[in-house]
């Protein structure tokens, strides 16, 4: 193969999509000089089945943003919870009170409701992820049950998916910036 033939080809390193501009040879070392292809960068992550099942019924504006947030967040992550039952809500308003476990939320879901719960359009206007993992060096490293549970990797994402929902127009807010302090959650206003 005549090595001025890899000049135009693609490939992805660190999560980035490159081009080959040059190549030179020296001696038994091969040298590519290549650049980033803006715009048409290969997702570098994407929802599976459970956290697309998450969101069935999540407003369709707060769906769209994940979707897009996912594709080149700077960490995996994934949807643990969409969409509530009022009794869903419930079980979890007992932790920390009559269940052991830390208190979670305020919202018992009858009386105070989450915004999880199904509104009068039809849709639940929150999701809550997880960090679950990473590319580093090419290669997929899936974080421990300690390193997900990291705000500072939450805040992280969540500077990202705010900035993805700012250049859609859909005002979301996130739990993080609560006095409560609730990391992983994300909401429409």
């Amino acid at each position: 193969m005549e090595v001025r033939n890899l000049i135009g080809s693609e490939f992805l390193n660190d999560g980035k999509e490159l081009k080959v501009v040059d190549v030179k040879v020296e001696g038994l070392t091969v040298i590519l000089t290549t650049e980033e292809i803006e715009g048409s960068r290969k997702a570098k992550y994407s929802f599976g089945q459970t956290s697309l099942d998450k969101m069935s019924k999540v407003h369709p504006k707060l769906v769209e943003v994940m979707k897009e947030a996912i594709k080149n967040s700077p960490f995996d992550f994934r949807i643990t919870d969409g969409a509530r039952t009022a009794e869903e809500q419930f079980v979890l308003y007992q932790l920390g009170r009559t269940k052991p476990g830390r208190k979670v939320t305020n919202c018992d879901g009858y009386k105070s409701k989450s915004n999880h719960q199904i509104k009068s359009d039809g849709f639940g206007h929150a999701v809550d992820i997880f960090p679950c993992g990473v590319i580093e060096n090419g290669e997929y490293r899936k974080f421990t049950s300690e390193e997900g549970y990291d705000d500072k990797k939450l805040k992280i994402i969540s500077e990202h998916i705010l900035k993805i929902a700012k250049e859609k127009g859909v005002n979301i807010e996130w739990g993080g910036n609560w006095k409560m302090h609730d990391t992983p959650h994300f909401e429409i206003k």
